[in-house]
């Protein structure tokens, strides 16, 4: 039992190895350039050893995918929800994958294995997305429901918009070669977003100039 157990571990972690391999090169040199000989060099181990945890590349990539579905579904639950608002929680879980250490690594890799143009890894990415933007839309729901957000916001139309702002940030920034602040451009774009799903707060009467 215990070497059943060990083995099992042990495989989990080569397979996490592979796919961070696949991750790092997709990132640095693009998806185009991902191979079974390139990514056993980077885990330092034989193609043959790749084989035996996964029958090809496509089977690298899907696993992949499921990685970073779970990543940006964690930074959600990683954003503390005690005394926060269904708008703060999606603030924080936006951010999350923005840091310079991560640098939208999760929305790079999605652009990336679109461009394959491999219809079942994008099947994947499509329930990928649709789920990610149904989370995103329940949050927004939340905020209906709590008087934060407007009761005619179009949660759907909203939480595809916040995915699109993400995805392109990402594109940007990593285009720029992380030249600016993704975390500050977000800031500014949040509050954009912010004030356009939120109740209009009443405009205070103007004060008179002193004579």
């Amino acid at each position: 039992m215990t070497t059943k157990v060990t083995k099992r571990r042990s495989t989990e972690v080569r397979q996490r190895q592979i796919i961070n391999a696949a991750r790092e090169i997709i990132v640095n040199y693009g998806s185009e350039n991902v191979t079974v000989g390139r990514i056993a060099n980077a885990v330092a181990i034989s193609e043959a050893a790749i084989y035996r945890h996964f029958k090809s590349k496509k089977a690298i990539l899907t696993l992949l995918i499921d990685d970073v579905e779970d990543r940006l579904i964690a930074d959600f639950s990683a954003v503390s929800t005690e005394g926060k608002t269904p708008l703060e929680i999606i603030e924080g879980g936006l951010k999350g994958p923005l840091s310079e250490r991560r640098r939208g690594v999760s929305f790079q890799v999605i652009a990336e294995i679109i461009s394959l143009g491999d219809k079942k890894l994008n099947k994947k990415i499509s329930e990928f997305i649709n789920a990610y933007i149904a989370h995103l839309a329940d949050l927004l729901s939340q905020g209906i429901k709590s008087g934060e957000v407007r009761e005619d916001v179009d949660v759907e139309a909203a939480a595809t918009l916040l995915f699109g702002m993400i995805q392109g940030l990402v594109s940007i920034w990593a285009l720029s070669g992380y030249r600016f602040d993704a975390e500050a451009k977000y800031d500014t774009l949040w509050r954009v977003f912010r004030d356009s799903v939120t109740l209009k707060k009443e405009r205070q009467p103007a004060q008179p100039v002193p004579v």
